[in-house]
């Protein structure tokens, strides 16, 4: 979801090589990830460079940060201006063999929970590794899976001497809570009017601290956070359904906007059309799957 900000732009580059799926991503804007990164698969991330007020599960994050994800659990980042990031998915037999092509044996403790590294990546390797996958941005036919098998040799091999911490990382503490605690009631009742008093009533703070908390952590109001995730729901309906029998007005209705002349300015504001013209593109897309 793209955060409060200029509209977010970057690049995306993927590959799949021996069972393994590599991504990264160079993020110009403020966007946050929330969802399962993999729903059969371990998935390890690093933050190459993590750009102001960047968070993983709503902490703080420092560059050279190695997270682990287990199958189908959330990975809840929030990225700031100038993020990059590179992540490799595989499973677990694939990585224990990736592991012992090292000659490392992982514990099998070490990868039964979802979580942060103790330490992050040391500075010198960390510079040589964004460096190469800058190039994968700046060229795409550069071999990026040759630089994906060496980043995550350096991931796994840095996991091995530096674990996920018990507990870990990934509890939001201070500010962090707060903001948890209301997103969590903001997205049970997104469909319904939400009033202030009771996001701090859901939250256990006053509407103050719940402000201050929404800017500090977010970058945002509460109203804010609120309107821009109605609107991406709204988008994300109308791109998977169309107005499936219902009108635009209908599907605003349906993710809690009601002011529909106000909805399709701050939509186009926020995505660069209007909703007509998602649905249009949509209706053209499908047009053309079918002729082929």
């Amino acid at each position: 979801m793209q955060m409060a900000g200029p509209p977010a732009q970057g690049s995306l580059a993927f590959a799949a090589r021996g069972g393994v799926i590599f991504s990264t991503g160079l993020i110009r804007g403020r966007v946050s990830v929330r969802g399962p990164l993999s729903r059969d698969a371990l998935t390890l991330g690093i933050g190459l460079r993590f750009g102001p007020a960047s968070r993983l599960w709503l902490n703080p994050v420092a560059d050279g940060d190695v997270g682990v994800f287990l199958p189908g659990e959330a990975c809840d980042a929030l990225f700031g201006e100038e993020s990059l990031y590179f992540a490799a998915s595989l499973s677990e037999e694939a990585l224990q063999k990736e592991a012992a092509s090292e000659d490392l044996v992982l514990d099998r403790r070490s990868i039964s929970h979802t979580g942060l590294c103790s330490r992050p990546i040391a500075h010198q390797t960390l510079a040589a590794l964004r460096d190469a996958v800058v190039r994968v941005h700046r060229d795409p036919s550069a071999d990026d899976d040759r630089v994906g098998r060496a980043i995550l040799r350096t991931v796994i091999d840095h996991w091995g001497r530096f674990p996920i911490e018990s507990p870990g990382r990934n509890d939001p503490v201070g500010l962090g809570l707060i903001v948890h605690r209301a997103r969590e009631y903001i997205h049970a009742n997104l469909d319904a009017p939400i009033s202030l008093d009771a996001i701090a009533l859901a939250a256990e703070t006053s509407r103050r601290t719940l402000a201050r908390a929404f800017f500090q952590v977010l970058g945002d109001t509460p109203a804010g956070y609120i309107r821009r995730l109605r609107l991406h729901r709204i988008r994300r309906d109308l791109v998977r359904n169309g107005v499936a029998g219902r009108t635009i007005h209908e599907t605003a209705a349906a993710s809690g906007i009601r002011e529909a002349g106000r909805m399709a300015g701050r939509y186009r504001e926020l995505f660069g059309e209007y909703p007509h013209e998602t649905v249009n593109e949509r209706s053209k897309r499908q047009r053309h799957g079918a002729a082929v």
